[in-house]
């Protein structure tokens, strides 16, 4: 299969406070991408729902070895993977206008009923266009679910806003990153930027609810997070963030 390709400048309101692209933003020209490509081989989202099906984000890894900054153009070349039982896979290419790559990353998929809120297998919604068979992905994702943060060092309250929901009605994936973030050190943050970045979507979440963001030290620049719904506990996503030195 051909890949697709999509330029993306990076703006002043992409950046941090040190000109460096935030990873939310990053996150949001990788889903750029991949919705235009599902579109031109006839499975995006408009195509889904008019079948009462949707896509959504279940897993992510991204691994940033060189810092993306103001001013960067950046190509952003993506394609499938194939399927894994119930989550169809796409991976990313990430490289500046000299070339050089500056991201890469994999992604999980579901399909999802609309109604009922449930995974169906992919194959019923995706075309002989889109690969059955299982490629070996461009960064590696260890099988099994992210560890559980069963104890945490701080833990920061959110409210979900508008800002917040996307089209299915429910806490965009860049939100989940972005509340991860937040808890983040003070001294860690102004020194360091995010090498690697890995999110597990558990459930749902949606407007008016609190959410919590915990967070955990597990090794020099390593961090652990939960993102959790305050009133009733629900776990709704794992991330784990590794820093280096900005």
């Amino acid at each position: 299969m051909e890949t697709f390709k999509e330029s993306f400048a990076v703006h002043s309101y992409e950046v941090d406070a040190f000109g460096t692209l935030a990873p939310p933003a990053l996150t949001g020209f990788l889903m750029e991408a991949a919705g235009l490509h599902a579109g031109r081989l006839g499975v995006g989202i408009d195509a889904l729902m008019e079948k009462g099906l949707t896509w959504v984000l279940v897993r992510q890894r991204t691994e940033m070895p060189a810092p993306i900054v103001l001013g960067d153009v950046l190509e952003v070349e993506t394609w499938p993977v194939g399927v894994d039982r119930l989550a169809a896979l796409r991976d990313f290419v990430v490289r500046r206008r000299d070339g050089a790559e500056v991201a890469r990353g994999t992604t999980q998929w579901f399909v999802l009923d609309v109604k009922t809120r449930k995974p169906v297998r992919p194959e019923t919604a995706l075309d002989a266009r889109f690969p059955r068979e299982l490629g070996k992905p461009v960064v590696d994702v260890a099988p099994g679910k992210l560890p559980e943060l069963r104890t945490w060092e701080f833990q920061k309250r959110f409210h979900v806003r508008y800002q917040d929901i996307d089209v299915n009605l429910h806490v965009n994936n860049g939100s989940y990153v972005s509340w991860a973030l937040e808890a983040i050190p003070k001294d860690v943050y102004t020194s360091s930027r995010v090498a690697a970045l890995e999110v597990q979507y558990l459930a749902e979440c949606h407007y008016g609810s609190a959410v919590l963001s915990r967070l955990a030290r597990t090794g020099p620049g390593a961090f652990a997070h939960a993102i959790v719904r305050e009133e009733d506990e629900k776990e709704l996503a794992r991330i784990t963030t590794s820093w280096v030195p900005r």
